[in-house]
């Protein structure tokens, strides 16, 4: 097949992961006896609550630090006309989650760096646990804050959901008990994750064995949701009965626009020589810098920030193979870990991950009450990569063409891969309590197996570690592309919605997607017709391309 010959030689949209709902493991980790500096590590993780400094030099606080000052709020919220006070302790319980969360991201930038280095990586997972426990506190303490009489307005910003708070202000839950419910609540999801990657990493196993053990495990990680809830936690304004509807359009008219362009650029032979033969860049940020000015003062402003205070990573050797942009709450910045091998990704992995730094400057959202929309965080960095591609004839020359063919084909990856395993993923769980393993991976073969047959079902970590999650890699591509229709005619004004959406704080309870895209300009992209619409310009761009 033409399609599997193309794709074969291009490299998936890198999408960067959130921190505090993605959890990686080095595969080394789960196989062999323990080595001496595996040994070491343990005695670090006994030792260690925090470990890890922030951009300042200073020290995160660590899990009794935060536990003395809930207990202090907890005290103060029983004062009347103790406002001031009050006050005060939320304002030290937000930093100390922000504190928590730029150490947690500085420490996976050092960890990712490092992938093999044992110490490192115990020192991670210790960090993260206690990362995990904090935010139990927080919350437990501003629950209580809301729950009070006299101090609930003071609470109120912060309060995210209103269960939440009934559950964390009951009557018997103490303190310490709500640390002995976070450590198990951490250990199952750890366990749970742990047990994946030592699947897909057995030597025992054929591919049949691990889509059948994943399915099982899977299975079991659902019991703890259900469907009508599925898409709370991302901040969503649309159901997943919605996109079930939309996936068929996405299969009866982008799939076959998409293979059109796919046939189109394996018969192309300039093409195919650039993805056997791409430009590369050492420093890709200077080239981000160099044309930076061209779009606004701001994003110049924000590319040369980023390269004078050495706010990112390029890693390439004995390293994690992703890359994501996270903030930094109490710098007030973001940073960016990117790893590249030499293909044409060395330039548009990192103006991928730019997107995300520019719009994470104008998201001063709290780390304690942030409800991370990642519909909205994609938009912003895949719209930065079409915004971006304007400058393609001078930076590539006479390859720009068949660098905007490979730049379509790969968002068209991400939309059509992102609502098919959207739509397994809420058929799965609709049908949790009666399916078994083996309807699981039929499931997974009868939605994806046309369009991806070499795909396996245990190869997508992200159904595992976050349930849901898929699907924002789908809708966010289809916002990208009512910018990349812009760029083909209206430059001005395809920057101009980027632009808008990026100035939306991604982080806030306030933002959700449609309404987002309403106010930054943008087509109502969640529409059958806008979908229809999309397929017939990517047939029409194929056949120019031919």
């Amino acid at each position: 097949m033409k399609k599997t010959v193309l794709l074969s030689l291009l490299t998936a949209v890198v999408i960067p992961f959130t921190l505090c709902s993605c959890k990686l493991r080095d595969f080394s980790e789960l196989t062999g006896e323990k080595s001496e500096s595996e040994t070491e590590a343990s005695t670090e993780k006994e030792k260690s609550s925090s470990g890890a400094e922030l951009l300042s030099g200073e020290k995160a606080p660590d899990t009794e630090e935060i536990r003395s000052h809930v207990e202090q709020l907890l005290d103060d919220i029983e004062l009347p006309d103790n406002e001031k006070n009050v006050k005060k302790d939320i304002d030290t319980i937000v930093y100390d989650i922000d504190a928590c969360r730029e150490a947690m991201t500085l420490m996976t930038i050092r960890y990712y760096s490092e992938w093999k280095n044992k110490v490192i990586s115990q020192k991670y997972d210790a960090l993260y646990e206690e990362y995990y426990v904090a935010t139990y506190l927080a919350n437990y303490a501003l629950a209580h804050g809301y729950a009070s009489d006299e101090y609930s307005e003071l609470f109120a910003p912060y309060i995210t959901d209103e269960e939440t708070v009934e559950s964390l202000t009951a009557p018997d839950m103490s303190v310490k008990r709500l640390m002995g419910y976070a450590r198990v609540d951490y250990d199952v999801m750890d366990e749970q994750i742990d047990k994946y990657y030592e699947i897909i990493e057995s030597e025992k196993l054929d591919d049949d064995e691990k889509n059948l053990e994943c399915a099982e495990l899977y299975l079991d990680i659902l019991s703890s949701y259900d469907a009508e809830s599925f898409y709370e936690m991302y901040n969503r304004d649309y159901t997943p009965d919605e996109i079930l509807k939309l996936s068929k359009t996405v299969r009866n008219e982008i799939i076959p626009a998409e293979k059109a362009l796919v046939d189109a650029a394996t018969d192309n032979s300039d093409i195919r020589d650039v993805i056997k033969n791409p430009e590369t860049f050492d420093e890709p940020f200077e080239v981000i810098l160099q044309y930076a000015d061209k779009l606004s003062p701001e994003i110049e402003d924000a590319a040369y920030e980023l390269i004078t205070e050495e706010l990112y990573t390029i890693a390439d050797d004995d390293c994690y193979t992703g890359s994501f942009t996270d903030s930094l709450p109490v710098s007030d910045t973001a940073y960016i870990y990117v790893y590249t091998s030499d293909d044409y990704n060395s330039l548009e992995t990192p103006v991928h991950e730019f997107g995300h730094y520019y719009a994470l400057r104008f998201d001063d959202t709290p780390v304690v009450s942030s409800v991370v929309n990642i519909d909205i965080a994609e938009v912003q960095s895949q719209g930065f990569e079409f915004v971006f591609s304007r400058f393609f004839d001078e930076i590539y020359g006479d390859a720009a063409e068949a660098m905007h063919a490979i730049k379509t084909i790969d968002m068209l990856e991400a939309l059509i891969s992102g609502f098919l395993v959207g739509e397994f993923e809420y058929t799965v769980l609709k049908n949790r309590d009666t399916f078994t393993p083996e309807d699981v991976v039929e499931c997974f073969e009868e939605i994806i197996g046309d369009f991806s047959p070499d795909m396996q079902l245990h190869y997508i970590p992200h159904i595992f570690e976050q349930p849901g999650y898929y699907i924002s890699y789908g809708v966010s591509a289809l916002a990208a592309f009512d910018i990349w229709k812009d760029c083909l005619d209206a430059p001005d004004k395809a920057f101009e919605k980027y632009d808008n959406i990026a100035h939306v704080p991604c982080n806030s309870i306030d933002s959700t997607f449609c309404s987002a895209l309403e106010e930054s300009g943008f087509s109502d992209v969640l529409d059958k017709k806008y979908i229809e619409n999309l397929a017939d310009e990517i047939t029409d761009y194929a056949d120019e391309l031919g």
